[in-house]
C-alpha cells in the first residue's frame, strides 16, 4: 500500500510540475547564504520499433533529483561556530538524491523478443514483463537512493596544496566520450537504458555510473620546470566496489538473452539445479569471490597531470598530458574487453572432478562469477592546434592479464581447453589470460556552416576507438556464444563458439551539435560505425527545446542497423547485441 502511494505521488508530482512549467515563468535555484538547493524532475517515454509495423512501449521513467550544495566551512570556520582555520581553508558538502519510478513494470507491455542476439528463438515468456513476479518488478521499477554524498576539504599550512574529497562519489578520468578507457573507478548500471543515454547535452554516464564510497586526494605542485598545472591525484575505494549491473530478458533494456542461470528455456539451474547458487558464494553480475571490506575488495588509482611550456623538450607548448595506474577488479570496458570471461569452472583434474561432484550433490552449480584484479597503465592528453582550431584528444590503456575463454578447433578432444568438467557442467571452456591495448584518437572543433546557421558555429566531434589483444592465442573465443543446456549432452554443436574474437576491434563515432534561437533550440546527431563486425551502425538524432531556462523538451530517435541477416557478435552494443532495438523517445525536464 505504501509503495503504491509513493508511486502515485511521484507520478502526480511529475505531471503537475511539467504542466506548471509550461504556464509559469522560470524559478531560480533556491539559495540561502552558503546553502544552495536545486533539483529536477524528468519524465521519459520510449517506444521501440523493431520494424516498420511493430511498436512496443518499453519505458515510462519518471525521475526526481534533489541536490544540496553547502559551503559549510568558509574561511575554516565550520557552521560559523567551530574554528578550524589553522588547518582548513574551506569545506563543501554535496548531496544528490535520485528517486525513480518506471510505470512499464506495472503496465507490463509485450516486448516481443522473437530471437535473442545469438539468433536462437526465445521462449514465449521472454515477451512479457509478467514473467517477473511482483517483487522482481518492484525492484526494477523503483529507485530510492542517495546517489552522492561527499565532503570537499581544502587545507592550510603545510598541507595548503592538498585537497581531499571523501564520501559516495563518481571519479571521472580520461578523454573519451561514450565508451570508457580510463574512466573505470565506477561501474555502470546497464539496466536503465544499456549505454544508450544519448544524444547530448541532456544525458551521459553521470546517470549510468554507480557511485561508490571512496576517498580522493589531489596535491597541486603548481609549476615544475617548464611544466604548469602539475598535480597528482589518487583515489581509494575501501571495499565498496560492485560489478557492472546487468539485467536480461524480458527486461526491455536487459542483455538480449534470458538469464543464463534461471531462464526457463536454457538456464543452467533448470536441471538438476533449483536455486540461484554458484560456488564460492558468488552471484552472476552481482558478487564475486570476495567480501565487501577494505582487506578483500579495495580499488586504487593514481594519475599525474601537467601542461607543457615553451621550453618543454620535443612536445609543443600547451599540451595537457596525464599518466596513470589503476588496480581494481574488472568487468569489461568495450571492444575486445567486452568478450572477456566473466565466469569460470573447475579444471578437469581428478581433484576437480571430485569437487565438482560434491558441489552438484549439494545443488550448487560448479561455476563462479569471476572479477579478478587487473593492473592498468594509461596515458591521456589533449592539445589545441591554433592553425586548424582543433582540440586533439587521445587516450591509451594497457590492461595486464584479462581472462578470455580458450577453446581449440576440436573442443571434445582429450586435453582440449574446452573439455567439460562433468555431464552437468554448463559447457564452460578453459580460461587464458591476455594483455589488451585500448586506445582513442579524437578531435573537437567549432565550425561555421553558414548555409545552416549564420549566427553560431556547430560543434563537431569525432572519435576512433580501437582495442588490440597482444599476441592473441589462436584458441581464444568470445563469451557471447557459449553452448547452453538445451544442446545435446556429450557434444558441442557447430552453432556454439561462433563468437570470433578479433585481434583488432574498432569503432568510429561522429557527432554534430548546433544552437539556434539564442541556444534555446539544440539539435544534435550522433553516428557510430563498427567497420570490423558486419559494419554495425547506430544513428541518433535529437532536439532539445528549452521552452524556458528551467523547462526543456527532448525528442530523439535511435536507429540500430545491422546491414546483414547474419548473427553479429560485435562487442560495442550496436547492430549485433542490440539488433531490433531502434526507438523513439520523448522526454520532459524541469529544473528547479
Amino acid at each position: 500500500m505504501l509503495m503504491g502511494s509513493m508511486r502515485r505521488i511521484l507520478a502526480a508530482l511529475v505531471t503537475v510540475v511539467t504542466v506548471a512549467a509550461l504556464t509559469t515563468t522560470a524559478s531560480a535555484t533556491q539559495k540561502y547564504g552558503p546553502l544552495e538547493l536545486s533539483g529536477n524532475l524528468q519524465s521519459q517515454q520510449l517506444i521501440r520499433t523493431p520494424d516498420a509495423s511493430t511498436y512496443q512501449f518499453i519505458q515510462q521513467r519518471n525521475t526526481m533529483r534533489l541536490r544540496v550544495d553547502w559551503d559549510w566551512a568558509q574561511g575554516g570556520k565550520w557552521l560559523d561556530r567551530f574554528d578550524f582555520s589553522d588547518l582548513i581553508q574551506s569545506s563543501h558538502l554535496f548531496l544528490l538524491y535520485r528517486g525513480v519510478y518506471d510505470s512499464v513494470y506495472d503496465y507490463t507491455p509485450d516486448t516481443k523478443n522473437r530471437r535473442n542476439f545469438t539468433g536462437e528463438k526465445t521462449d514465449k515468456r521472454f515477451n512479457s514483463l509478467d514473467d517477473y513476479d511482483k517483487g522482481a518488478r518492484d525492484a526494477l521499477k523503483f529507485e530510492n537512493v542517495l546517489r552522492e554524498a561527499y565532503i570537499d576539504l581544502k587545507f592550510r599550512g603545510l598541507l595548503r596544496n592538498f585537497s581531499l574529497r571523501a564520501g559516495r562519489q563518481q571519479i571521472i578520468w580520461g578523454e573519451s566520450d561514450g565508451f570508457r578507457l580510463l574512466d573505470r573507478a565506477n561501474s555502470l548500471d546497464l539496466s536503465w537504458h544499456f549505454q544508450q543515454e544519448l544524444p547530448p547535452p541532456a544525458f551521459g554516464f553521470d546517470d549510468l555510473r554507480m557511485p561508490f564510497w571512496m576517498i580522493k586526494g589531489l596535491y597541486d605542485f603548481g609549476s615544475v620546470g617548464s611544466w604548469s598545472n602539475v598535480f597528482a591525484e589518487a583515489y581509494w575505494n575501501p571495499g565498496d566496489w560492485s560489478p557492472t549491473k546487468v539485467t536480461f530478458l524480458p527486461n526491455p533494456w536487459g542483455v538480449k538473452i534470458g538469464n543464463p542461470l534461471t531462464n526457463p528455456q536454457s538456464g543452467a539451474f533448470n536441471h538438476p539445479f533449483h536455486a540461484d547458487r554458484l560456488m564460492n558464494g558468488t552471484k552472476l553480475f552481482r558478487q564475486g569471490d570476495y567480501s565487501r571490506n577494505p582487506m578483500d575488495n579495495s580499488q586504487f588509482g593514481i594519475r599525474f597531470n601537467g601542461v607543457t611550456g615553451m621550453d618543454t623538450p620535443v612536445l609543443p607548448e600547451g599540451m595537457q598530458l596525464q599518466a596513470g595506474f589503476l588496480y581494481q577488479r574488472f568487468t569489461g570496458n568495450g571492444g575486445a574487453s567486452t568478450e572477456a570471461a566473466v565466469a569460470r569452472g573447475i579444471k578437469p583434474t581428478q581433484a576437480g572432478i571430485s569437487r565438482t561432484n560434491d558441489l552438484i550433490a549439494k545443488g550448487t552449480l560448479p561455476v563462479e562469477f569471476s572479477t579478478p584484479y587487473i593492473p592498468t597503465i594509461g596515458l591521456a592528453g589533449n592539445y589545441f592546434d591554433e592553425w586548424s582550431k582543433i582540440v586533439w584528444r587521445s587516450e591509451q590503456a594497457y590492461d595486464f592479464g584479462i581472462p578470455f575463454y580458450s577453446c581449440n578447433a576440436h573442443p571434445n578432444a582429450a586435453g582440449s581447453d574446452c573439455v567439460r568438467q562433468t555431464t552437468y557442467a554448463p559447457f564452460l571452456p578453459g580460461v587464458r589470460k591476455q594483455d589488451v591495448w585500448s586506445g582513442l584518437i579524437a578531435f573537437d572543433r567549432p565550425t561555421w556552416i553558414r548555409a545552416l546557421n549564420k549566427k553560431t558555429t556547430f560543434f563537431l566531434t569525432g572519435q576512433f576507438f580501437y582495442t588490440y589483444i597482444i599476441n592473441k592465442d589462436k584458441t581464444v573465443v568470445g563469451g557471447l556464444d557459449l553452448p547452453t543446456t538445451t544442446r545435446p549432452v556429450g557434444q558441442v554443436p557447430a552453432v556454439a563458439y561462433r563468437d570470433t574474437v578479433h585481434d583488432w576491434e574498432a569503432l568510429t563515432t561522429f557527432a554534430i551539435l548546433g544552437f539556434y534561437r539564442g541556444g534555446s533550440l539544440v539539435p544534435s546527431m550522433v553516428y557510430l560505425l563498427d567497420p570490423i563486425n558486419s559494419y554495425s551502425q547506430e544513428v541518433v538524432w535529437g532536439v532539445d527545446w528549452f521552452v524556458t531556462p528551467n523547462f526543456a523538451v527532448n525528442v530523439a530517435q535511435r536507429f540500430i542497423i545491422n546491414p546483414t541477416k547474419e548473427v553479429n557478435f560485435e562487442p560495442w552494443g550496436l547492430g549485433g547485441l542490440n539488433r531490433g532495438r531502434s526507438e523513439t523517445g520523448l522526454r520532459f525536464s524541469y529544473q528547479f
